[in-house]
C-alpha cells in the first residue's frame, strides 16, 4: 500500500501527530480528574471515549505507518531500517496497551488507578515515538 503525501512531510506529519496527543492529554486529564473525584461511573465513559480515542486516532495512525510509508521506506535505503523496526515496535506497544486497557475496563466495570498508569504511559511513549520519528523520518529538518 502506497502511503499518503501528509505522512511524508513534516509539518503535516507533526499536526497529525501533535493533534492527537493534545487530546489524549485532555482526555487522560478528565479521566484522573474523575477518578480523583470518585465519579466513577461518569469516569469509565471518559476512560471508553479515551480508549477509543487511542484506538482511532493514534493505532489507526500507526496502522497507516506500518502497513504503507513505513513499508515504502523499508522498501528504500533512505531511512535506516533499525529505526523503522523501532517505530514499529512503538506502534505495537500502543496497540497492546490500548487493547490491555480496553479489556481491563469491561472485565472490572469501573477504572481503577492501575488504568490510569497505563493511560499515562501511552503519553509518554507517545512523546518519544514522535521524537524518534521525527529524528528518523525527517533528519535535520
Amino acid at each position: 500500500m502506497k502511503s499518503g503525501p501528509a505522512l511524508k512531510q513534516l509539518t503535516a506529519h507533526r499536526a497529525i501527530h501533535d493533534g492527537a496527543q493534545v487530546q489524549a492529554k485532555n482526555l487522560t486529564a478528565d479521566v484522573m480528574q474523575l477518578f480523583h473525584a470518585k465519579e466513577m461511573e461518569e469516569c469509565l465513559k471518559a476512560a471508553k471515549s479515551l480508549v477509543q480515542h487511542w484506538e482511532e486516532k493514534v493505532v489507526a495512525h500507526a496502522d497507516a505507518e506500518d502497513e504503507g510509508l513505513y513499508q515504502d521506506l523499508l522498501e528504500g535505503d533512505e531511512v535506516p531500517d533499525k529505526g523503522l523496526y523501532i517505530l514499529m515496535r512503538d506502534h505495537d506497544l500502543f496497540r497492546k496497551i490500548t487493547a490491555q486497557i480496553k479489556d481491563k475496563l469491561e472485565k472490572q466495570g469501573k477504572v481503577t488507578q492501575e488504568n490510569i498508569y497505563e493511560f499515562t504511559s501511552l503519553i509518554i511513549i507517545n512523546d518519544f515515538h514522535h521524537q524518534g520519528e521525527e529524528e528518523t523520518l525527517f533528519p535535520g529538518q
